[in-house]
């Protein structure tokens, strides 16, 4: 794999020269590579979001550097809107920014902004629409007439139809159901398979980070206190809460159980890995009676 991002001493303050001068985030510095997908956690206020908007230089970082593919973002000032087309971010609430006619115009726009046209665009339209599953039936209905898991699965499918090197969700499941998460998770799994993206996600839920991401970002008061691999991050369930998060509910039930039993495992974090996992247990347990 190679390297498709690499955060260098990133701070971003706020108010700078008054009396309210505050760090949104302090001296980050991590790298991610081509195709992994990556969590960020922390509390509400811990500078995630903050984060994530100077990937694609939404926002330009006091000091530090992001750069993509080797290169600093703000190279060349006059192209940071190529960037955004590579490096593409999903707000949080994205079916709030809707505003097309139709569905097919609300997911042609990011692409007719890259200079997509005709047969072209309406190719690249098409094509997300089958990989994401949104019936053509859909295509000329009006975005607002749509559930609200719907509306967002359309609105992710527009960033997604620029085809971006890098896909950057900030919340994307916020608010859904059940079946509304779902969605978006089979989405988000298909855009990086097929396109072989690298995948950043800003969530809260720690569920959906043990399925998805190969590593986690841990953020604390504007300051990136852990980067590694997901199953280590969630092993320091301890450290975790005295930040204020959680590990995922099996791993809270299973650290329950390694109480009574110091030979328990804690560190499985999804509910099929754990139902296995405890029948091993019990097999073995029913041999050795």
């Amino acid at each position: 794999m190679s390297e498709v991002i690499s955060v260098k001493n990133l701070t971003y303050t706020y108010g700078g020269n008054t009396p309210f001068v505050n760090d949104a985030i302090s001296d980050i510095t991590f790298s991610i590579e081509s195709g992994e997908i990556i969590g960020i956690i922390g509390h509400t206020g811990s500078g995630k979001s903050t984060l994530v908007q100077h990937l694609n230089g939404l926002i330009k970082a006091t000091s530090g550097e992001v750069l993509y593919r080797g290169k600093n973002i703000w190279e060349n000032p006059k192209k940071i809107k190529d960037i955004r087309f590579k490096i593409g971010l999903v707000f949080q609430y994205p079916e709030y920014q809707l505003f097309e006619e139709t569905v097919f115009k609300d997911i042609a726009y990011g692409p007719s902004n890259m200079g997509l046209s005709g047969d072209e665009l309406n190719k690249r339209v098409f094509e997300i629409c089958s990989l994401l599953d949104i019936p053509n039936e859909y295509i000329e209905k009006s975005p607002f007439d749509l559930s609200g898991g719907e509306k967002r699965r359309v609105a992710i499918a527009g960033v997604m139809a620029m085809q971006p090197d890098v896909l950057v969700l900030d919340e994307p499941v916020a608010g859904l159901d059940p079946k509304g998460r779902a969605d978006v998770i089979k989405m988000i799994n298909a855009y990086r398979n097929t396109y072989n993206a690298t995948v950043i996600i800003i969530s809260h839920n720690m569920e959906d980070m043990a399925l998805l991401a190969d590593r986690l970002l841990v953020m604390n008061n504007g300051k990136a206190v852990c980067f590694d691999k997901t199953e280590k991050v969630f092993s320091n369930a301890d450290t975790l809460k005295s930040i204020g998060l959680n590990v995922p509910i099996v791993t809270s039930v299973l650290l329950k159980l390694k109480e009574k039993n110091p030979n328990i495992r804690a560190d499985i974090f999804t509910v099929d890995k754990a139902v296995e996992y405890l029948l091993g247990i019990k097999a073995e347990g029913d041999k050795n009676a």
